[in-house]
C-alpha cells in the first residue's frame, strides 16, 4: 500500500469503526495532534481510543488525499455528526510503510458575518449549507 492508499485506508476504516484495522495502519509510536483544541495524543493506542470513543452517529467523506513532494501526505475530510459538520485537513508523515505522525485542523461549516453579502462585494456566493447526499 503506498502512502496515499494507507491515509484512504485509515479513513475508511475509522468511518467503518474498523478499530483492529485502522491500528494496523499505525506505527507504535503513532501521535496525533489536534491543533484547533490543543490536545494531543501520544501513541498508536490513544490515537485509536480517541477515535473509539467519539460520540457514534456522525460520518466522514473523504474529499480528497494528495501526496507531498517531501513524503508528507494530506487528507481533507469532511465530517457530519447530529447538526454539526466540520472539515479537518490533517497532514500524515509515514515512516516504514506505517502512519507515525498526524497533524489535524479543524474547520467548522459557519454561517458567514452579515457584512459578507452579495449585494455588498459583487461577485458573490455561497456553497448550498446541506451535505452532499443529506
Amino acid at each position: 500500500m503506498n502512502p496515499v492508499e494507507r491515509v484512504g485506508a485509515l479513513w475508511q476504516r475509522l468511518e467503518a469503526r474498523d478499530w483492529v484495522g485502522a491500528r494496523a495502519l499505525l506505527h507504535d509510536t503513532a501521535t496525533l495532534h489536534w491543533v484547533s483544541s490543543g490536545e494531543h495524543f501520544d501513541d498508536a493506542d490513544a490515537v485509536i481510543r480517541v477515535q473509539a470513543l467519539y460520540p457514534q452517529g456522525g460520518s466522514l467523506r473523504v474529499v480528497e488525499v494528495n501526496p507531498f513532494a517531501d513524503g508528507r501526505v494530506h487528507s481533507l475530510v469532511e465530517v457530519t455528526h447530529g447538526a454539526q459538520r466540520f472539515f479537518a485537513n490533517s497532514l500524515f508523515r509515514l515512516e516504514a510503510g506505517l502512519i507515525i505522525d498526524t497533524t489535524r485542523y479543524r474547520a467548522p461549516f459557519e454561517a458567514p458575518p452579515a457584512w459578507r453579502t452579495a449585494q455588498a462585494i459583487g461577485a458573490y456566493h455561497r456553497d448550498p449549507t446541506e451535505p452532499p447526499g443529506s
